[in-house]
C-alpha cells in the first residue's frame, strides 16, 4: 500500500451555487499530523467531510486508506474516526455506556469492546468519571470525551475538526498532549485549529486553504525555513545581565548593519541585514559583554500563513 493516508487530485466540492473546494491535490502520509487552517470559510471543514466520507466530492479523485472515497465508504469507516466541530446535545448516559455504544455500532465485539472501552478512558484521563453522565462535563471533559468515542473502534487515520475550540488554556494543554501520544502511537491525525501557536508546537505539517484553494502544503520546518531565506530584515533575541543591557546596547547601534535595537522586559532585540548574527555577537564580547542568550528569532506558522493568505505563498 502506498505511503499516503490520503490522496487527492483535483477535488472539488460545490453547494448550490457556493464552491467550497476549488481543485485541491494533496498527500498525507502514513503516520503524519497535518495542521489544516485557513480564514473563515476557506473549505476546510468541506475538505475534512470529504476525508471522512461524510460527503463525496463533485469532480476529481480522492483515495483514503488506500480505497476509493465514492466506493468503499464502509471499509474506509471502519478505519477512520472523525469528531466534529460542533459538540452537539450529549445523551443521558454515562460515559462508559456512551463508549460502549459507539464502540458496538462500529461492530467491535463486546469482550474486545471493554478492553478498549478502558484503554480509551485511561488515554484521555476519564477513569475517574466513568460513571458521570456525559451531559455534566465541563467543555474540555466533553471534547475529551468525543476523543474518546472516536478513538474506540481503533482507527488508523483521525480527523479532527476544531477539538481545542472553546477550551480553556489547561484544557487546551490537555488536548495538545493526548494528540503528541496518539500520534507517537503511529495514528495519522487530520487536525484543524484557529490556535496557530498550538498547531506549530504538535505537528510536524501543515496545509494552508483560502478560498477553497490549497495555497501551500509542506512540513513546518521547511515552510519556515523557506521564509528565513526570503527575508531581507532578521532579528535577534539577546539576553544579557540587567547592568549591562545598556552598554550592549551601544556596541550594537555602533553596527552599520544593525536596523533596530531596543529594550524590553527579556533583553535586547536587534534588527539587521545580515542573515548571520556574529558580527552583533563579536561587537558584544569586545564590549566586555556578557551574553548569555544570542538567538535568531525565526518565522513562526503565523508568518506562514500570513504570507500565505495573502498570496505571497504558491
Amino acid at each position: 500500500m502506498s505511503g499516503a493516508v490520503v490522496e487527492a487530485r483535483d477535488v472539488w466540492k460545490r453547494y448550490d451555487t457556493t464552491v467550497a473546494v476549488r481543485g485541491i491535490s494533496m498527500r498525507i502520509e502514513r503516520g503524519s499530523l497535518l495542521g489544516l487552517i485557513g480564514p473563515n470559510g476557506a473549505g476546510k471543514t468541506s475538505f475534512m467531510k470529504m476525508v471522512a466520507t461524510l460527503s463525496k466530492p463533485d469532480r476529481g479523485a480522492l483515495r483514503i486508506l488506500g480505497r476509493d472515497a465514492h466506493t468503499a465508504v464502509a471499509a474506509i469507516r471502519r478505519r477512520l474516526g472523525y469528531m466534529p466541530a460542533e459538540l452537539g446535545r450529549m445523551p443521558d448516559m454515562t460515559v462508559r455506556e456512551y463508549l460502549s455504544y459507539f464502540g458496538a455500532a462500529a461492530g467491535v465485539p463486546r469482550v474486545e469492546r471493554e478492553r478498549r472501552v478502558r484503554d480509551v478512558l485511561e488515554l484521555v484521563d476519564l477513569v475517574e468519571r466513568q460513571d458521570s453522565l456525559v451531559s455534566a462535563g465541563s467543555t474540555g471533559i466533553k471534547q475529551r470525551i468525543l476523543i474518546a468515542k472516536t478513538l474506540v473502534h481503533d482507527p488508523d487515520l483521525l480527523v479532527l475538526d476544531e477539538p481545542a475550540a472553546g477550551l480553556d488554556p489547561r484544557a487546551r494543554i490537555e488536548i495538545r498532549e493526548i494528540l503528541r501520544e496518539l500520534n507517537r502511537l503511529g495514528k495519522t491525525i487530520v487536525v484543524s485549529s484557529h490556535i496557530l501557536a498550538d498547531l506549530e508546537e504538535i505537528c510536524d505539517a501543515v496545509a494552508i486553504i483560502e478560498h477553497g484553494e490549497l495555497v501551500t502544503h509542506g512540513r513546518i520546518d521547511e515552510l519556515t525555513d523557506g521564509l528565513r531565506a526570503r527575508r531581507e530584515v532578521h532579528t535577534w533575541r539577546v539576553r544579557v545581565p540587567p547592568a549591562e543591557r545598556e552598554r550592549a546596547q551601544e556596541a550594537l547601534l555602533a553596527l552599520p548593519e544593525v536596523t533596530g535595537c531596543g529594550l524590553d522586559e527579556e533583553g535586547l532585540w536587534l534588527e539587521t541585514g545580515a542573515p548571520t548574527g556574529n558580527p552583533a555577537l563579536r561587537a558584544l564580547l569586545d564590549a566586555g559583554v556578557t551574553v548569555l542568550r544570542f538567538v535568531e528569532q525565526g518565522p513562526r506558522l503565523e508568518d506562514v500563513f500570513m504570507r500565505g493568505t495573502d498570496g505571497t505563498i504558491r
